[in-house]
């Protein structure tokens, strides 16, 4: 990044990082500006904005915008390129009417072009945003941010947010424009303008651009937000609350002790703005045209933000002392830890998975398919190396508890609907250890395994969850199970399930909550002592 690391001298602010030499470019394109112009507004018109305007000291951007200039190539050339323009234009469009008049406001670009920044008159329809929108005082507070936060990111998009008086200023240089207009019997159409937050945008992101070697791009995912307001004209708009057709309400509500308005958002001004018929607006408004500004814009600190990116992969759980994601209940803390703190505290921030499995249940087999998702990720774009060192680390740090695998970046948003469908479609393969209130016999085996075929059951919420559950009967499919005998009343239990069964409920019945379950099909009491899920049927990560 080239900019200097501190503004020495306040005239500093005022340096110029891209003025294109556009003069050429300009001259190339003339005939093409001039039609632009003519579309909108006759020759009278076409002067009587660009000396309306130099009189009340607008800059040449906004002259620009009034005019409905709409290549912002064109808004890039210095101040002095601009003014040299707009008065060829004018002198242009005077010599149809009376070259007589050509003459009569040359005093005011020179006036303006002589004075130093400081004493510049402040535009009364940008508050020198647009002004100043290439000079280091713009682009210094996003170049300061950039460089603490540490982004590594190629592009960026620009999110702007403009002082809310410019509405009421521009509408106002338009009715007084209008007004003149009428008075002189000119015709004109001046409704709408070039939008001067666009442009500002334009020069702005081309300004940090050139300064950073990063590329403005509409499109990017990593975003600057800039919120500029301006002190002087917070509240010119409450004029609008007191002429009936303008429909604008406000209401002044309690926040936090605090009373604060609301209602005046940049819509609800645009649209009151709009409704109000410029006999209305003269009489009520008493500013218009604008007045002289005593202070600039100002800002609030940038803020940067990239757009959440996803890891997706698949975990082993070996231990049944550890929960999912933090257990605390009551501000105590449960379990000595989590998958997600093993995890996702290597690879920050949030931990989002297909399911879960009770803490007292291992996931053994191919793993649970999970994905991380990162906010505001400062390096969005890892390595398939770099996420392979990262699982190494997770493994190696976690060797009893957690295992992580198959680390990916899920560069398709769309493939994350799959780890939700699979909640409804997958089907788990469970291993349990089983306790019966009568001695395992191979009949008993037998008469298990004789459902090695699907089967229904139906399940009302399970007891354990009912104070996070809604009381329902779910339908659940059992496709097999298959049972080994082991040493007196125990067996183990090989079962594979439709997604969302409850298993231990199936096993022990749930105070014949589960129908059938396990101890129906042999006529006796059944109890879980242990479960392990050992395979999740669900392709993912996607490859």
């Amino acid at each position: 990044l080239s900019l200097p690391t501190r503004i020495s001298e306040e005239s500093d602010k005022w340096k110029r990082i891209r003025c294109d030499k556009v003069s050429q470019d300009i001259e190339n394109s003339y005939e093409d500006i001039i039609k632009q112009i003519s579309r909108y507004n006759n020759n009278e018109t076409i002067s009587l904005i660009i000396d309306t305007m130099l009189n009340s000291k607008c800059c040449a951007r906004c002259i620009l915008r009034f005019l409905n200039v709409y290549d912002y190539k064109i808004y890039s050339a210095s101040e002095e390129i601009l003014f040299t323009l707009i008065s060829r234009i004018r002198e242009d469009f005077l010599k149809s009417i009376d070259p007589k008049l050509i003459s009569s406001t040359e005093h005011s670009f020179t006036e303006i072009l002589s004075c130093k920044p400081l004493d510049k008159p402040i535009c009364v329809t940008c508050f020198d945003l647009l002004y100043q929108a290439d000079t280091i005082e713009c682009v210094w507070p996003i170049y300061q941010t950039i460089l603490a936060h540490n982004f590594d990111v190629k592009d960026f998009n620009l999110a702007v947010s403009m002082p809310i008086g410019i509405l009421v200023n521009n509408h106002s240089m338009m009715v007084w424009i209008r007004k003149m207009c009428n008075d002189l019997k000119v015709h004109c159409s001046l409704e709408i303008l070039a939008d001067s937050k666009e442009i500002f945008k334009h020069l702005l992101g081309w300004s940090i651009e050139q300064q950073t070697g990063l590329v403005y791009k509409c499109q990017s995912q990593f975003n600057i937000s800039v919120e500029y307001y301006h002190e002087e004209t917070q509240r010119i708009h409450m004029f609008l609350t007191k002429i009936p057709s303008a429909e604008f309400d406000m209401k002044k509500i309690r926040v936090k002790g605090k009373h604060i308005w609301t209602g005046d958002s940049r819509p609800n001004i645009s649209n009151a703005l709009q409704k109000v018929s410029d006999e209305e607006f003269l009489k009520m408004c008493h500013g218009c045209p604008p007045f002289s500004l005593k202070e600039r814009w100002k800002y609030r600190p940038p803020i940067l933000e990239h757009t959440t990116i996803y890891v997706g992969g698949r975990y082993n759980k070996f231990s049944r002392d550890i929960s999912q994601t933090p257990w605390i209940i009551n501000g105590i803390k449960l379990a000595p830890t989590s998958v997600s703190e093993c995890i996702g505290e290597k690879i920050r921030e949030l931990f989002r998975c297909d399911g879960r499995e009770d803490s007292n249940v291992r996931m053994l087999g191919n793993g649970r398919p999970f994905f991380i998702e990162i906010i505001n990720p400062r390096n969005p774009f890892p390595s398939q190396e770099a996420l392979n060192d990262v699982q190494e680390e997770i493994n190696k740090e976690n060797t009893d508890l957690v295992r992580c695998q198959r680390l990916t970046i899920i560069t398709n948003k769309q493939d994350l609907s799959i780890i939700k469908e699979g909640e409804e479609t997958k089907t788990k393969t469970y291993s349990a250890l089983v306790w019966i209130s009568k001695k395992v016999t191979p009949e008993i085996i037998d008469e298990i395994n004789k459902f090695h075929d699907e089967f229904i059951i139906k399940q009302q919420t399970p007891i354990r969850v009912l104070h996070r559950r809604s009381p329902a009967i779910r339908t659940k499919k059992i496709h097999y199970i298959f049972a080994e005998q082991m040493e007196d009343n125990f067996l183990t239990l090989r079962i594979k399930t439709e997604a969302g069964t409850y298993v231990k409920e199936f096993i022990h019945g749930d105070l014949g909550r589960t129908v059938p379950s396990l101890g129906d099909m042999i006529g006796c009491h059944a109890d879980i002592l242990a479960l392990d899920v050992l395979e999740v049927d669900l392709e993912w990560p996607i490859q």
